[in-house]
Order: C-alpha cells, then sequence, then structure tokens
C-alpha cells in the first residue's frame, strides 16, 4: 500500500500572484485560471495556494498522500504512534477526506478511494511520465529527529529509500516519482541568520532542462508582471547582508542545490538541471 505524494500547500496572502509567478517560470498548469485560490499542476503534484487568513501561519503549509486503504493507514499509525491523530476534513475541502501528522507535527492531508469524485486530482497518470517539462523533483522538511520521522513515513506510508543517509543525516525517501528530503534541524544553524525559524517544511525543489532558460523565463516574467517578482529586501545594512547570506549558504546544502530563490511571498525554492534521457 505504498502512499504517494499529491500535493503540496502554500498559504499565500496573495494567491493568484503566486500562480502567476509559478505558472509564467516553471509553466505548471493552471485548473482554474481565474480563481484567486486554487491548483497549479506539473502533472503529478498540485501546487496549492490556499488564501491566508488571519491568524494563520504563512508559506509552506502543509502537503497530501493519496492511499488504497485509509483505515490501514488509521491503524498503523494508533498501533505505533499514540500521540498521533487523525481528523476529518470540512466537507469545503473537496480533494481531501482527513488530516493528520507526524510525530514532530508536521500536518498531511489524506485521501483515498472511497471519496470518490470528491478526489479532484490533476494528474495525467499516476507513474511520472507525463509532467510538465519543469516539474517539482523534492520537498525538504527540517526536523529534530530525522530517522525517527524517516521511520514514520516509511512505517505508514511505505515510502522506499531514494538513497542512503550521508554524513549531513539527511534522509531521502521516495513515492517512486517525488523526493521527499527530511533534514535534520538544529538551533544552531540559525545562529547567523537571524530570526530563527521553526522545524518545518523548508523548500521545494524543482528541475529544469536549463538553468540559464529558467533564469531567462524568470526576467520575462518579471519584466512583463513586476507585482509578481521575487519579494527584494531594499534594505542595504551589512548585519542584514550576513543574515540573508547565512540563510542563503543553508538552503544551498540541500544536496540536489545548483541554483536557488524565493517568489513573492519569501518561500523558497531551489532548482537544479534534470539528466537528458539517454538516446535510443
Amino acid at each position: 500500500m505504498k502512499a504517494q505524494l499529491t500535493h503540496i500547500a502554500i498559504s499565500a496572502v496573495n494567491p493568484r500572484r503566486m500562480k502567476t509567478f509559478y505558472s509564467g517560470v516553471f509553466g505548471l498548469q493552471s485548473a482554474n485560471p481565474n480563481s484567486d485560490a486554487g491548483f497549479l499542476s506539473d502533472g503529478y503534484i498540485n501546487f496549492a495556494f490556499n488564501m491566508r487568513k488571519p491568524g494563520y501561519q504563512g508559506g509552506l503549509d502543509h502537503f497530501g498522500f493519496e492511499v488504497d486503504d485509509v483505515e490501514e493507514v488509521r491503524r498503523r499509525i494508533e498501533e505505533a504512534y499514540p500521540t498521533v491523530h487523525i481528523t476529518t476534513r470540512p466537507a469545503v475541502r473537496g480533494y481531501v477526506g482527513m488530516a493528520s501528522h507526524d510525530p514532530e507535527g508536521h500536518v498531511f492531508d489524506l485521501s483515498y478511494p472511497e471519496m470518490g469524485e470528491r478526489r479532484r486530482r490533476i494528474s495525467y497518470g499516476k507513474d511520472g511520465q507525463d509532467r510538465t517539462p519543469r516539474h517539482i523533483h523534492h520537498l525538504a522538511m527540517r526536523v529534530l529527529d530525522p530517522p525517527a520521522i524517516a521511520r514514520f513515513y516509511q512505517h505508514v506510508f511505505e515510502l522506499d529509500l531514494a538513497k542512503e543517509t550521508a554524513e549531513d543525516g539527511v534522509h531521502h525517501l521516495t513515492d517512486g516519482v517525488l523526493t521527499f528530503e527530511i533534514m535534520p534541524w538544529r538551533v544552531t544553524d540559525f545562529a547567523e541568520a537571524g530570526i530563527v525559524e521553526r522545524p518545518a517544511l523548508d523548500h521545494v525543489g524543482f528541475e529544469v532542462e536549463s538553468i540559464d532558460a529558467y533564469k531567462h523565463d524568470l526576467e520575462v516574467l518579471v519584466a512583463e508582471y513586476p507585482e509578481a517578482a521575487p519579494w527584494s529586501d531594499k534594505r542595504d545594512e551589512q548585519r542584514l547582508r550576513d543574515e540573508r547570506a547565512a540563510r542563503n549558504r543553508l538552503l544551498s546544502t540541500c544536496e540536489y542545490h545548483q541554483d536557488h530563490l524565493w517568489d513573492p511571498e519569501c518561500v523558497f525554492f531551489d532548482v537544479r538541471e534534470y539528466e537528458p534521457a539517454p538516446s535510443a
């Protein structure tokens, strides 16, 4: 019963602007072009932009799994993880039926066959073969106890090891298409970066055919839609430059990193070129 990662959700003040950015730069496809909220898709993963409301945290918020047997998921959680709970989701959330969390409190949604037509999955297939040329490669999360959290997702959702864990302590899991990167969180990593971030989702990683082509399209988007440009801090104090540089160095420790930036609402993403398909 291997689960499938189905969506990644961002809580955004301006979802329409975010959709303009990710569709323009990465070519993700929109299900509802005229909607202020909704999804983009790379053909496998749905990228959700939810309207941020007062009191709600902003940025990368949660992710979702589709499972064949939600009762088996419930059984595994109840038997092995007594501090983890499952709850139903409001009916208005038509694309998910339940929500839960891992032992450190990172929230995920659950969808399953019994939901029937309510599962609005915007996907061309489950094998990842028909994705947009620029697509999501990995989702990275920083946690206090990477081995324990990796075991949770392997046990409950049968995610596979994408590669062995190296000295950096990062665990690389996969649902067969997307890589789920579970990275260590240490307060000392943020010592030079100003405000300390909490253990949470850290960034989304994209694969592109060419870093140069991606940067060109980014420049074109910013010229045409300056309101959808990556947020820019105009302050030029040395202290702030040092803090930004420290946070950028931390992001660049991701094994898949070749370049990185942030979107109009400061959500980090990194970019790498994918290997060309072997010629026949």
